[in-house]
C-alpha cells in the first residue's frame, strides 16, 4: 500500500484530492495537510511514501517546504506536484526538486489515477531492481510515462487507446493482437502498435504461446500486479 500524503492549503479540494486517491487501487490517504508546518509534523510523525503536494501554501511554497525538509533531513517521500502554476518557471524548478509528475489544477479522476498507477509501477520495477544494467534503469523510467503520454508523442488516438485499456481491464483471459484488433474494431497492426505502447508504459504483458506450427503467438493481458489492475 503506497501510504500518501494530501498537501493542500484549501480544505474542500484537499478532501476532494483525497476522495480521489482513495479510488485508486494500492494506495491508501493516511492524512491531509493545510499548511507547511502541519506538512512537516505529518511527514515526520506518519513518514508517508509519497506527497500530493500543492505549490501554494498559506506560509512557505511548496517546492522550498520539499528543499527544506530535505536539507533537514526530515523522513524523505516521493512528490507529485498539483498546483494551477502554468509558468515555465515553476514546472522547471518542480523537476529540479526532484517531482515526479506535474499536473494542472483543475484535473479529473482519471488524470489523476493515471499519474498514480505510473507512479506505483514505476515503484513496483525500482522495488524489484537488484543489478541494474541500462535496460532496466530505462524500464524503471519509462514506467513515468502514461499510455496517454506514449500515445500523444506518437500522434495515435486517446480514444482508441483508452478503448483497447478497457477491453483488457475487463478480460482475465490473454488475449493476441488479431483479437484485440476484432473486438475493437481496428486492424491487426493498429491494435499491435496499441498493445506494443501498452506494454512499453508497463501496463500489458505479454507470454508467447507456441501452437502447432511452432511459431509463438504473442498474447497480452493487463498487468494485475499494477495498480489500477
Amino acid at each position: 500500500m503506497i501510504r500518501t500524503l494530501v498537501v493542500d492549503d484549501d480544505y474542500r479540494v484537499a478532501g476532494i484530492h483525497a476522495a480521489y486517491i482513495g479510488k485508486v487501487d494500492g494506495f491508501a490517504v493516511i492524512a491531509e495537510a493545510h499548511t507547511a508546518a502541519e506538512a512537516v509534523a505529518a511527514v515526520d510523525e506518519l513518514q508517508p511514501d509519497l506527497l500530493l503536494l500543492d505549490l501554494y501554501l498559506p506560509d512557505e511554497h511548496g517546492l522550498d517546504l520539499v528543499a527544506r525538509m530535505r536539507r533537514e533531513d526530515h523522513p524523505q517521500a516521493d512528490v507529485i506536484v498539483i498546483t494551477a502554476a502554468k509558468d515555465a518557471a515553476s514546472v522547471r524548478a518542480a523537476l529540479q526538486h526532484g517531482a515526479l509528475h506535474y499536473l494542472l489544477k483543475p484535473f479529473s479522476f482519471p488524470a489523476l489515477k493515471e499519474k498514480l498507477e505510473s507512479y506505483a509501477q514505476m515503484r513496483g520495477r525500482l522495488d524489484g531492481l537488484d543489478t541494474a544494467d541500462q535496460r532496466s534503469v530505462d524500464r524503471v523510467y519509462c514506467s513515468l510515462r502514461t499510455p496517454a503520454d506514449v500515445a500523444a508523442a506518437r500522434g495515435t488516438s486517446e480514444f482508441t487507446l483508452e478503448t483497447i485499456q478497457r477491453l483488457l481491464t475487463s478480460t482475465r483471459q490473454d488475449l493476441s493482437a488479431s483479437e484485440v484488433a476484432e473486438r475493437v474494431g481496428v486492424s491487426r497492426a493498429t491494435a499491435q502498435r496499441y498493445l506494443s505502447h501498452l506494454h512499453e508504459a508497463g501496463r500489458v504483458n505479454v507470454r508467447l504461446r507456441y501452437g502447432a506450427s511452432g511459431r509463438p503467438e504473442h498474447r497480452y493481458h493487463w498487468s494485475r500486479g499494477t495498480v489500477g489492475a
